[in-house]
């Protein structure tokens, strides 16, 4: 990750999985009343039954070791001939991308030929992250202090996503942990390209001062700008996605939880209740 697409490259696939994340969860409350119902066309049952979002996870995973691994030199070696460790930045990146290409994979299984590999996702996706942390909290040894706190705020939010991710392990319903995990990991993909953008292509040319305590300082402010944009962002996509669906005719008829625990049409319900 030594150059600006090396921070591009994850800092993308972080983007993309949480718009699509935001637009699933749009698509849940919409079309399936909260995953209470089927698709009703067998188009969009087959899609919602493909892995799709799983195989963007493998694919992303197998295409980052395979670039990391490509442009090390040299290629593909642990141990030199003398006995001496051979791209320790390299080989850490390949792992972070092998816990979360495992993820994607056990997801696939879940969903389509051993079902009982999904109980196992949310763990798998903890874990995945939990790793990304570890790597990059000792990935700054020897760094200016900007690149280290570039680098503990990245960690910081990596952070967030695992405690969300370890936190639907045993709340797998709870929405407000789905969408904090969702809005960390679109925060982590934004800070990727800032990194990046900072440390190898600053806008006005000019490298920044690592030295800078003021670098420092608003390095922090524009993190939680970070957060602020990322909340935007999913809002937006989830309005427009759902105005989108209801729109095309894809909202769902709605249902009313009872008090004796089962669903009801929520016109029916509300009739009842008068």
């Amino acid at each position: 990750m030594g150059s600006f697409g090396g921070h591009a490259v994850p800092g993308g696939f972080f983007i993309i999985v949480a718009i699509w994340w935001i637009i699933q969860y749009a698509y849940s409350i919409v079309v399936l009343d909260n995953c209470r119902q089927r698709p009703r066309s067998r188009v969009m049952y087959c899609l919602h039954r493909a892995p799709l979002e799983a195989g963007l996870i493998v694919f992303a995973g197998i295409a980052g070791i395979g670039v990391e691994m490509a442009y090390s030199e040299p290629v593909l070696v642990l141990v030199d001939k003398d006995g001496l460790w051979q791209n320790d930045v390299e080989w850490g990146h390949c792992s972070m991308y092998l816990y979360f290409g495992l993820y994607g994979f056990v997801k696939i299984l879940g969903s389509t030929c051993v079902p009982s590999a999904a109980k196992f996702e949310h763990a798998l996706g903890a874990l995945a992250y939990a790793v990304e942390g570890f790597l990059f909290y000792y990935h700054t040894h020897g760094r200016s202090p900007l690149e280290i706190h570039l680098h503990s705020m990245l960690v910081f939010a990596i952070f967030v996503c695992f405690l969300a991710a370890a936190a639907e392990v045993w709340s797998r319903e709870d929405i407000l942990i789905r969408l904090i995990r969702i809005l960390f990991t679109l925060v982590q993909g934004t800070w990727f390209f800032h990194l990046g953008i900072v440390l190898y292509k600053p806008p006005s040319g000019e490298p920044w001062d690592g030295e800078d305590h003021l670098n420092v300082m608003f390095t922090t402010v524009m993190f939680t700008w970070h957060i602020l944009i990322g909340m935007l962002v999913l809002f937006l996509v989830y309005g427009i996605t759902k105005l989108t669906l209801k729109a095309c005719g894809f909202s769902s008829v709605k249902y009313s939880q009872m008090s004796n625990g089962r669903y009801e049409l929520a016109e029916t319900a509300q009739s009842l209740d008068s």
